[in-house]
């Protein structure tokens, strides 16, 4: 008899090439199902099906990578094939469909264009191919936001093939993305007190019944009423998704930095938000950046990290310097 641990285990493209061929037999006729190789922000690479209707422009990418670890872990491949066909289905349910069938042209997408902040290093594959430009040590792309809705924001990267059939430049993007954003994307400004408060509050809602837990969730807020965090602030956007292009919205520093009367460290806690503090004598740079690496290392998901760097906002000069 087999067992799990005797039977052959299919290599990844082995995978990629049998998930392809069940979704498309189970799909039949009048649809595209192929595999799509996507670099991501900060060149991770994944593979996604995508599964095309004819007459359809448009289909989500359903990324292949976590379900082969899902395979490798026992799952079999006619139930993920299935989970992959109830996420499209779901996905292409009215709610989706409208968002997904766009007309990918310049005169429909110019209210929808928007920018982003990613690192310019670990782009550079990526920055060959799309309309960018340098920002320090970063990175402003453009994108067009194409879902906006309870479940999320959908997103599709504007490359430089876009910009040749749109018969457009880079400046006049720039310049629909810098009206566009923080209108879409309204920027987020709270206290690093308030954003932990927020947390703990999950947190009581979650161990409600937990005693213990709530005694020490009460400590800390006892701790915070000390005024233990005040001199730092976290801006991101409202959705709290690639925020920390908020950075580059007109005056959102400069009116912090004028209201509390201090120039700024800047810290990249990651692409989706950003982290202010005080300028202060006791304050050593090195710190700070170190602090920044670590977290990096340590918590932030590869693909979401911004920068290993630390900026400095000057109110005087209203002018951001990389350190």
């Amino acid at each position: 008899m087999e067992t799990k641990n005797t039977k052959e285990i299919m290599t990844y493209e082995q995978f990629l090439a049998r998930i392809k061929a069940i979704v498309k037999k189970r799909m039949g006729g009048g649809f595209l199902v192929d595999i799509n190789h996507v670099i991501k922000n900060n060149s991770i690479q994944l593979d996604g099906l995508i599964i095309l209707k004819n007459g359809e422009r448009i289909t989500p990418n359903i990324y292949l990578n976590s379900y082969f670890e899902s395979y490798q872990e026992g799952e079999s491949i006619e139930d993920i094939a299935a989970k992959i066909i109830n996420i499209y289905e779901d996905t292409m349910e009215e709610g989706e469909r409208e968002a997904l069938c766009i007309q990918f042209e310049l005169n429909e997408m110019k209210s929808s264009i928007i920018f982003r902040l990613v690192n310019y290093d670990k782009n550079i594959k990526l920055l060959n191919e799309i309309p960018h430009i340098r920002f320090l040590d970063l990175a402003i792309t453009f994108h067009c936001l194409v879902k906006d809705n309870e479940n999320g924001i959908g997103t599709i990267r504007i490359t430089n093939e876009h910009i040749k059939n749109w018969n457009t430049t880079l400046e006049d993007i720039t310049e629909l993305a810098t009206i566009n954003t923080p209108v879409l994307l309204p920027a987020s400004v709270r206290s690093m007190n308030e954003v932990i408060i927020d947390i703990l509050n999950k947190e009581m809602e979650h161990n409600s019944e937990n005693i213990d837990v709530e005694n020490e969730i009460k400590e800390v807020f006892d701790q915070m009423k000390q005024d233990t965090m005040t001199d730092m602030y976290v801006l991101s956007n409202a959705k709290g998704i690639n925020g920390a292009s908020c950075l580059l919205y007109p005056d959102v520093v400069k009116e912090l930095s004028d209201q509390l009367n201090t120039d700024f460290y800047i810290l990249p806690s990651s692409i989706h938000e950003i982290i202010l503090v005080k300028n202060k004598d006791k304050i050593d740079k090195n710190v700070l950046r170190e602090m920044v690496i670590d977290v990096n290392y340590t918590q932030v998901a590869e693909d979401e990290i911004l920068s290993n760097n630390i900026y400095f906002y000057s109110r005087k000069r209203d002018a951001l310097t990389l350190l």
